[in-house]
């Protein structure tokens, strides 16, 4: 009975540790989609932004300008009041001066008037009441002078009534001109005002969105930290399955027989994203060999994923000693399965260009945990033996 339960309790181990790299593969799987969407969210968010700062410099300009205009305005109008006050005051002369022509002229009729009315002087009047031909000539003389006189006062008023009026409609044209400018200038100011409330809008969903962003992004990294809560736990109940040690360097993948084994065509880091999906911040090296080309372990270990995705393609993760993770992507095939132990040399794929990328190689990663973003750079960490390096 004992050794019949010790039997299914090995058999239930057995399935564990059989399902278990599986299991912690799909984790990492959508950890690695989660990561990808938490990338293109912070990539919209510095859209957002930047989208925004730009509107909110617009804005700022925008006030600058309204303030001129305001600026402007403001002297349009002092310059608008001091004409209108200009125009008043010669209205006022004006009328002082139409008045004092209208009074001339009536007190020069009123004392022709009065001679007619006295005695309808005439010429032969005059004649006969002078003395002699010096009266005659002395009385015409006076009263031609007088006429001349009233007469040269009242185009003196006149003259200075036109000069005046002059002055005025010269005055009321600057007027009309600065009030079209006004109007000019409100208009384009309220222009302006409908484009700030525009921009500011703008700006009001740009923060909306920038914080619906947010609010995905801390909502990505919430599923990551369960996602990784699990694989840990995972790696934990998995921690007996390999401890396996080695002494020196990890070999490289390829080897030197393999055409193109030492060409580097892409280095770890940030680089630009040589096809459409493909990452900006390089986890691992590309080696560009050809599609078929042997690739072999980097020491002793244990896989512990075989998968395809559509980003990596085929690719293999094994679990080395002394807390050491290789993986290798973008292959044709591979030759090992998942829960096999391997030896170093061994080969366990073959290369290809499956997955997103821009043709045949392989791409090598070296991890210092089974989890995505602990990859470290396989030609400077001093864990590889690297061979003489050539660079496409």
């Amino acid at each position: 009975m004992k050794r019949k339960i010790t039997s299914v309790i090995l058999s239930v181990l057995l399935i564990i540790i059989t399902f278990m790299p599986v299991i912690k593969a799909d984790y990492q799987s959508d950890k690695k989609n989660i990561q990808n969407k938490i990338d293109a969210a912070n990539d919209k968010r510095d859209e957002v932004a930047s989208e925004k700062k730009d509107a909110l410099s617009e804005i700022s300009d925008l006030e600058d300008s309204i303030s001129k205009y305001e600026t402007e305005l403001e002297s349009l109008k002092d310059d608008i009041k001091k004409i209108e006050k200009e125009i008043k005051s010669k209205n006022t002369e004006i009328e002082k001066l139409q008045k004092e022509f209208e009074k001339k002229q009536q007190l020069l009729e009123d004392k022709l008037v009065a001679i007619y009315e006295e005695g309808q002087i005439t010429f032969l009047d005059v004649i006969l009441s002078s003395d002699n031909i010096l009266d005659y000539i002395s009385m015409g003389t006076r009263l031609q002078e007088m006429t001349e006189a009233d007469n040269k006062q009242m185009e003196e008023v006149e003259n200075q009534r036109l000069e005046v009026e002059k002055a005025k409609n010269q005055l009321e044209e600057n007027k009309t001109k600065l009030d079209n400018t006004k109007k000019s200038a409100e208009a384009k100011q309220s222009q302006l005002k409908v484009v700030k409330a525009s921009k500011q809008t703008k700006v009001a969903n740009l923060n909306a969105e920038e914080k619906k962003i947010q609010s995905q992004i801390e909502e990505y990294n919430a599923k990551i930290k369960e996602i990784d809560k699990k694989i840990r736990e995972q790696a934990n109940q998995a921690s007996n399955i390999y401890n396996g040690s080695f002494s020196g360097t990890l070999g490289w993948p390829l080897s030197s027989n393999s055409r193109n084994y030492n060409l580097i065509t892409s280095k770890f880091g940030s680089r630009t994203s040589p096809v459409a999906g493909a990452s900006s911040n390089h986890r691992g090296i590309d080696i560009g060999v050809s599609t078929g080309t042997p690739v072999y372990a980097s020491a002793d270990g244990y896989v512990i994923s075989v998968q395809h995705s559509s980003v990596r393609g085929i690719f293999v993760l094994i679990k080395h000693a002394n807390d050491l993770y290789t993986r290798y992507q973008h292959l044709n095939n591979s030759a090992v399965s998942n829960g096999q132990y391997v030896k170093r040399g061994q080969v366990i794929a073959y290369s290809g260009s499956t997955g997103i990328g821009s043709g045949a190689h392989l791409h090598f990663e070296v991890l210092t945990t089974p989890y995505y973003m602990s990859e470290i750079n396989p030609l400077t960490c001093g864990l590889v033996s690297v061979p003489s390096l050539r660079y496409y």
